[in-house]
């Protein structure tokens, strides 16, 4: 059985069970189980939105649309759901369901997540980049919020274990006080690069003013690039999705410093001291502490991100509240990707947040 989740924790009987359904039956949505997996995103089942919803002990899940008449046929095969749709709306209308996954390439998720809000839904669980432009995200707030949906945009590292550490880390202040953040990955600076934009804003508060780099690719619309970010608490963060680097992660503060990696499980911790604590400069003399370098690994058995996300919507509807990873969230993390695309075409010069430009698209997969 995928995931961790207990079904004897969920005792009360009279908490409700959520129909849900999904809209974009192919990889996120469906299939990404049979992959291999990599740490700190996708590392443990259930990864896709179908088997979440399976796993999940309050969701059922009901139906699936896909604009393919062979995705849809392949999803109801795999997922044994009685009714698949190659029309969306005819799905929303015919099936009623609770709860609505978008996972279309980005292009599609701010009117389908109009069509759904509009059609009765209570919850919204929609893939990042949450959307094409600022513009598209405030009209999916607007939609929700009118029609009383919760919205939740799916940045799994926001559900996972190992920044969930991270976080206690900084807040505890294992490295003094944060200065700067350093982040390697690879491809498509909005598609891929979302999840640090997200992360950035959460370890720091709002964004500053942002400049970006874009390489020539073959995606013209979503490439590699670079970025500089300038939180307004003063921290400064460096990306590189350019360079076909590994996933890496480094905080830097004033007593040590964080390190996140793709290939390695939990956080490693390095701090150091002055030569001469009773010495009051030069700053750069440092050594290491004794013991200096640890690894926290993750505590076992670790919920999985995709179950945590549905989990995280489901009791957002309990409680009347607005989920983690909410629309706001959502519309920053992509503001924060526009402006780098914005500054690239301005050769690199800062573009300050909000920016001015809502309709300005950046279309990624």
């Amino acid at each position: 059985a995928f995931g961790t989740l207990n079904p004897s924790e969920f005792t009360i009987m009279s908490l409700p069970s959520y129909r849900a359904a999904i809209i974009g039956c192919g990889r996120k949505g469906s299939t990404i189980d049979s992959e291999d997996r990599w740490l700190v995103n996708y590392d443990l089942a259930p990864c896709s939105h179908a088997s979440a919803y399976c796993a999940h002990p309050r969701t059922d899940l009901i139906a699936g649309a896909s604009g393919s008449e062979k995705s849809a046929d392949d999803f109801r095969q795999r997922w044994q759901v009685p009714r698949v749709y190659t029309n969306y709306l005819e799905m929303l209308h015919k099936e009623r369901p609770d709860v609505v996954s978008i996972t279309t390439h980005a292009s599609l998720h701010a009117p389908i997540t109009l069509a759904a809000a509009q059609s009765g839904v209570k919850g919204v669980l929609v893939e990042k980049a949450m959307a094409t432009s600022v513009e598209e995200a405030e009209a999916m707030i607007a939609a929700c919020q009118d029609n009383g949906v919760k919205l939740l945009v799916n940045h799994p590292r926001r559900f996972h274990a190992t920044f969930h550490r991270a976080r206690h880390f900084l807040q505890e202040g294992k490295i003094g006080d944060l200065q700067m953040l350093a982040v390697t990955g690879y491809g498509k600076l909005m598609h891929n690069g979302s999840h640090v934009f997200d992360l950035l804003r959460d370890f720091c508060g709002d964004v500053a003013w942002v400049t970006g780099d874009l390489k020539q690719t073959d995606d013209p619309e979503d490439p590699d690039g670079r970025a500089m970010i300038k939180m307004q608490n003063g921290v400064t963060a460096f990306l590189d999705f350019a360079s076909g680097q590994p996933f890496e992660f480094i905080f830097f503060g004033t007593e040590g410093r964080m390190v996140i990696d793709q290939f390695r499980d939990g956080v490693t911790l390095v701090n150091y001291e002055p030569e001469n604590p009773d010495e009051v400069g030069p700053w750069f003399r440092y050594r290491p502490k004794r013991e200096a370098r640890r690894h926290y690994f993750n505590k076992q058995p670790m919920q999985p991100p995709m179950l945590s996300a549905v989990e995280e919507l489901v009791t957002a509807l309990d409680d009347g509240r607005e989920p983690v990873s909410n629309g706001e969230d959502g519309l920053r993390c992509i503001e924060t990707g526009i402006a780098a695309h914005l500054s690239a075409l301005n050769g690199s010069a800062p573009v300050h947040l909000p920016i001015a430009d809502k309709r300005f698209q950046v279309i990624s997969r």
